[in-house]
């Protein structure tokens, strides 16, 4: 086992690069999990944890076939204050899929530059619940920023990759594509399988992009101007996943 005394240790720098930068996390493949929950969901998910870091009086450490690292009081609190609350942290190796093995799940999600890492972390542990693949295009917010995994709680279970706009629209050619544009009418189509909804931006909303290859939209009446985007996706994804159970055209929005 090995003993870390200092906050100036150069595993403790590499873990705050870790944290900070995307193109660290990109470089070296790794990203940080922090709490034991959050570690052990991942390691369940199939994701593998490289070294493992804890504070003295940290409980409920979670078994890692890993390098296991007693960090001094106060080290922790250098790198997170997450991290010292909870007393565990872990460096874990990042999980990629292929934009086909994420279409082989048959309902996939189209995040169109979606920004804000909470949003994100909402819709893929959505998308993890209900079984969905996620194609994220290039601009969007990265699935290994720290806030997105603390939304996560590690539950990485659905597959995602990245591509361009372009790739995104080509792959999903032959789906069933949903758009989200807003409309004053309620929508109204028979969802078919394999589907593919599709979310924009923030700020911007879905661009006009994915006009040609729509097959339906799914704007959803409300008392507000609009949903946020990861309450739109939630909402449509558990409607997906009563195609083929839906006992008639009522079940579906």
């Amino acid at each position: 086992m090995r003993f870390i005394e200092s906050p100036k240790n150069p595993k403790i720098k590499e873990i705050k690069k870790l944290l900070t930068s995307k193109k660290e996390r990109d470089d070296k493949g790794q990203f940080v999990i922090e709490g034991p929950k959050a570690i052990e969901a991942y390691l369940q998910a199939g994701g593998k944890v490289l070294e493992l870091l804890y504070s003295k009086d940290a409980k409920d450490l979670p078994k890692v076939n890993a390098v296991v690292t007693q960090c001094a009081q106060g080290v922790m609190e250098a790198i997170s204050e997450v991290a010292a609350d909870q007393g565990v942290i872990a460096i874990a190796q990042k999980r990629d899929w292929t934009p086909q093995q994420v279409l082989k799940r048959k309902r996939i999600v189209v995040l169109e530059q979606l920004q804000d890492p909470g949003n994100l972390g909402t819709i893929l542990r959505t998308a993890a619940a209900f079984e969905y693949g996620i194609l994220l295009t290039v601009g969007s917010a990265d699935v290994y920023n720290p806030k997105v995994v603390r939304a996560l709680a590690g539950n990485l279970l659905a597959p995602f990759a990245y591509v361009t706009e372009h790739e995104a629209i080509e792959l999903c050619r032959d789906l069933f594509v949903i758009t989200t544009y807003k409309s004053s009418e309620k929508p109204d189509f028979k969802w078919r399988q394999p589907f593919a909804i599709v979310l924009g931006n923030e700020g911007q909303g879905l661009s006009d992009s994915w006009k040609p290859v729509a097959k339906a939209n799914a704007w959803i009446p409300s008392k507000v101007e609009s949903l946020n985007v990861s309450v739109t996706g939630a909402i449509l994804m558990w409607e997906g996943t009563k195609v083929g159970t839906a006992k008639s055209g009522k079940d579906l929005i």
